[in-house]
């Protein structure tokens, strides 16, 4: 029999599945994205204590199964992980899927993600303690992205490397270049471009190195940028995630 091996994790989604079994998809510490079978978690308060639903942070004990992607899920438990409340506000909720459903989206089945599992353990907190703020969104969205590789440039043009912000002058976002680039450079760029101000380049250039805990006082971007965001994150994604339009219902963005 494989031996048993832990790790904290973060639950991301969880479903049931036969009578009293779930399919559980966490992102760990030490072993990445992993999906596994919880037999009897529905009724096993023991072993389980309904420590599986989705924000849940755990100490997760499982087995490796010789043949399948899933492993076999013994135990679950807090121990003494960090917990975070996110289920006692609607806009809680809704950021926090939005964050759960991208993370996963970004990750892939046991490739490392130790530094991904910090970053979503990090805005969990933050958004634990306040309210949701599209400034935390737009914060984790760019620490995200440039953890998987895609690094957003929001500080200097993509062409000339040399465009300051402080003139006030609006710049262009090129999705498939993965930054802006400033009027002069406009013309020698073919693809489609998003105008976005100069304010709402400088907050995402600084809401992208901020530590995520000080992001919820941090002013967010106009709409601009937030498109800017949703359009370079849409690009990159096979699908539309299902928490987007719920949470863009729960949390408009403002003018």
């Amino acid at each position: 029999m494989p031996a048993e091996e832990s790790t904290p994790a973060i639950v991301l989604r969880a479903r049931d599945y036969a009578d009293s079994d779930r399919i559980v998809t966490l992102l760990t510490l030490q072993f990445g994205k992993l999906s596994g079978i919880a037999k009897g978690a529905k009724s096993s308060r023991y072993r389980f204590e309904r420590k599986l639903e989705p924000f849940s942070h755990v100490n997760l004990h499982f087995r490796r199964r010789p043949h399948g992607q899933l492993v076999f899920i013994t135990r679950a438990e807090a121990a003494d992980l960090a917990q975070h409340v996110l289920d006692d506000d609607l806009g809680k909720i809704a950021l926090g899927s939005y964050m759960l459903e991208l993370t996963e989206a970004l990750t892939a089945e046991e490739g490392e993600a130790a530094e991904a599992y910090h970053i979503l353990l990090g805005a969990m907190a933050a958004l634990s303690v306040g309210v949701a703020q599209s400034s935390l969104r737009q914060a984790f969205e760019m620490r995200l992205m440039r953890w998987a590789g895609f690094g957003l440039e929001f500080a200097r043009c993509r062409v000339c490397a040399n465009v300051s912000l402080d003139d006030g002058a609006a710049v262009y976002f090129v999705v498939s270049r993965g930054g802006i680039v400033c009027a002069r450079c406009r013309d020698r760029v073919p693809e489609g471009a998003i105008k976005v101000s100069a304010k709402s380049a400088a907050i995402l250039a600084r809401l992208g190195n901020l530590p995520i805990e000080d992001s919820p006082t941090a002013a967010a971007t106009g709409p601009d940028g937030a498109l800017a965001l949703a359009r370079f994150i849409s690009s990159i994604l096979d699908r539309r995630l299902r928490s987007q339009d719920f949470l863009d219902s729960i949390l408009p963005l403002k003018s």
